[in-house]
């Protein structure tokens, strides 16, 4: 196998379980636990049951975005001579790819929210007001903070729900937003990358490492910014250069030692004042170790890209959020669960494999019989 073919079937490998790592971060059950019917469960539980979602779900999965940031970086600039004609043909690429994609799932997710109020079949839905106007409307594709969109709830719920960053409605599609951005600055990515080469990428991951933890420590949109800024550059840098990153990346073998230690110490210290530190360091560690492990297995033929799977991950990312409320509802009350630690588990994993399931059967149907439908909700994906 080249290299230029491992580092394809390494992209084409990585969307699909990154993807499910991100719906795991949506069905977090250790910090609000699980309500239905007005219940909540699974918030009396031991310091192990914690550590256990943390890790799955604040720690290993995190890797995702990131590396969707590095992957987006580089191949926006990967075999090009970047120029003026260049850059509009790939912006205006990019209106169908990232652009009518956005618009069309966040309409999707205002859409769900408001049948969610005025449907019989969700009784337990919180109630939400619906105040229309242009403005609001604008804040709910862009900048959705609770009850400046067009949805309002009570405002002791919506300060309990704000979580300082600020996402659209469709709350994954902040990484498309984010990366719309970082496409219009591809001009200036660039010209700097030219001067400066890895020092844009020191100055940016320095700026990425300590901002939050010195500045913003309870979020904020230029946390976000920031995150795409740093990854999206490291990722262009390579390209630039014309350096396969998989195979620079792999030359790291021993990243997976140092950062299973470092996973295990962020999940252990969330919530004290230097976790932050110890989450970026594993982030940037777990970007080498999973490109280290996923390479190897490509290599020797142990595992395969599977091409639906692979296919159908953006719509997952798109959909999952939408509807795993509603699925763990359904679970808990089919599998007829109490709030002990075994039912909780299993509901943990459950959720988010069953999502993944009903996104991917959802994607090969509309796929199949909808198919100019499904083209414009993945970008032609």
């Amino acid at each position: 196998m080249t290299n230029d073919e491992l580092l394809n079937k390494t992209i084409g490998f990585l969307r699909f379980p990154l993807t499910v790592g991100v719906v795991f971060i949506h069905f977090n059950l250790a910090e609000h636990g699980f309500t239905i019917h007005g219940v909540t469960y699974g918030l009396d539980h031991p310091a192990w049951y914690d550590f256990l979602i943390n890790f799955f779900s604040e720690v290993l999965p995190q890797i995702g975005v990131p590396l969707f940031f590095i992957i987006s970086g580089f191949l926006f600039f990967y075999h090009t001579d970047f120029d003026g004609n260049v850059y509009k043909k790939k912006l205006w690429k990019r209106v169908r790819t990232l652009l009518i994609p956005y618009l069309l799932w966040n309409l999707i997710a205002i859409l769900v929210h408001a049948s969610y109020q005025i449907s019989y079949l969700f009784p337990n839905a919180t109630q939400e007001e619906i105040h229309l106007s242009f403005f609001r409307l604008l804040k709910s594709f862009f900048a959705n903070i609770p009850n400046e969109g067009i949805f309002v709830i009570p405002a002791e719920n919506a300060v309990a729900t704000y979580s300082g960053f600020i996402y659209p409605i469709n709350l994954p599609m902040w990484y498309v937003r984010e990366l719309m951005v970082m496409i219009l600055l591809t001009p200036a990515i660039f010209w700097l990358m030219k001067r400066m080469g890895k020092w844009l990428v020191i100055v940016l991951g320095l700026i990425y490492f300590f901002y939050q933890p010195l500045v913003l420590p309870n979020g904020g949109w230029s946390v976000l910014m920031c995150q795409a800024a740093f990854f999206f550059s490291w990722g262009a840098y390579y390209s630039i250069h014309k350096i396969n990153f998989v195979e620079s990346l792999r030359q790291y073998r021993y990243a997976p030692l140092i950062y299973l230690p470092i996973a295990v110490a962020d999940a252990l210290t969330k919530g004290t004042a230097y976790n932050l530190y110890i989450h970026q360091a594993g982030i940037l560690f777990g970007i080498a170790s999973v490109i280290v492990v996923v390479a190897y297995l490509l290599e020797s033929g142990k595992i395969k890209v599977n091409a639906t799977l692979a296919n159908s991950s953006f719509f997952v990312y798109a959909l999952h959020t939408l509807i795993i409320a509603e699925v763990g509802k359904v679970v808990f009350s089919v599998l007829h669960l109490s709030g002990n630690l075994p039912s909780m588990l299993l509901l943990y994993v459950a959720v988010p494999v069953v999502t993944v399931l009903l996104c991917v059967a959802l994607y090969v149907f509309l796929k199949r019989f909808i198919p100019s439908f499904c083209s414009l909700l993945t970008g032609g994906r």
